[in-house]
């Protein structure tokens, strides 16, 4: 009987994985098979998640703001902080709202083009500014509680992709396989900057250039094609309103607006309303 024949033997280069980022992505893609359905799913998937992000957001925040040591890093920049947090940090807070802004922004950028190379350098910029570098303002958040935050991220856009009333399960299938693939990459680029792997390496890394959050080589990342609800949230900021207010502000009260925003979605897709669905000709 002939011996059962199997594919080569992938080689990695070792250093190229701790020094090339394009190295890396490139094997993560290979190895959890990142293909070109995932884009695709992503892609017929970004409306339907956008209309999501604004309750993912304040779940989020209300999770980060429920422990002392999460709270920290808003008021001190830093997770190993050990001193007393202001009682009186609340959701509504300045310094919470701009970090919404930037969260609303973030998840919108897991919405977009997975295919270039500049979606995931902007993901590997967003794990090294949380270890201090490249920012002038440096922000330290140990990597227990950055697991944990897009474990609670997955969770929760997992579920509201499954509860969809009217979408047909292998589409559901697809945006969750190619959404938790994209976020245990992220998880990856956090990673390197924290874990010690490497090291041997460290000298023939590039020096991380301080920029503005939202750039990446001078250019804006954030909000792309999307300025005129920066403009809206921006001007709420500036008049001491906050740009979420419409939300609800009960303990479950933003799980709750995530399951009726995915229930009236459905409901105004079959009263023929625009609002925008995933793979809608495909249910």
């Amino acid at each position: 009987m002939a011996p059962l024949s199997r594919r080569p033997m992938m080689h990695i280069d070792r250093r190229d994985l701790y020094t090339n980022l394009e190295t890396r992505i490139n094997y993560l893609h290979s190895f959890l098979d990142f293909s070109c359905h995932d884009i695709e799913a992503l892609v017929s998937g970004a409306k339907y998640i956008k209309a999501l992000i604004p309750a993912v957001v304040n779940i989020v925040y209300k999770k980060l703001l429920q422990y002392d040591i999460t709270a920290r890093a808003f008021e001190t920049r830093s997770t190993s902080y050990e001193g007393p947090v202001d009682p009186n940090l609340s959701e509504n807070s300045p310094q919470i709202l701009h970090r919404k802004l930037f969260l609303r922004g973030y998840l919108t950028k897991l919405c977009s083009d997975p295919s270039q190379m500049e979606f995931w350098k902007y993901l590997d910029k967003v794990g090294m500014m949380h270890v201090g570098q490249g920012r002038a303002h440096p922000l330290h958040v140990e990597y227990v509680h950055i697991g944990v935050t897009l474990s609670l991220i997955q969770d929760v856009l997992m579920e509201a992709i499954l509860s969809h009333p009217r979408l047909k399960m292998d589409r559901k299938i697809a945006l969750i396989k190619a959404l938790s693939k994209v976020i245990w990459i992220q998880n990856d680029l956090f990673a390197k900057w924290y874990v010690r792997d490497g090291d041997e390496f460290d000298e023939e890394r590039l020096v991380p250039e301080i920029e503005p959050e939202g750039y990446l080589h001078g250019k804006k990342i954030l909000n792309e094609g999307s300025e005129s609800e920066g403009e809206i949230e921006d001007s709420a900021l500036a008049a001491g309103t906050c740009p979420f207010k419409n939300l609800a502000t009960q303990s479950n009260g933003d799980v709750n607006t995530l399951r009726d925003t995915i229930k009236r979605m459905s409901l105004d897709e079959k009263n023929g309303v625009g609002i925008p669905m995933l793979g809608a000709g495909n249910i």
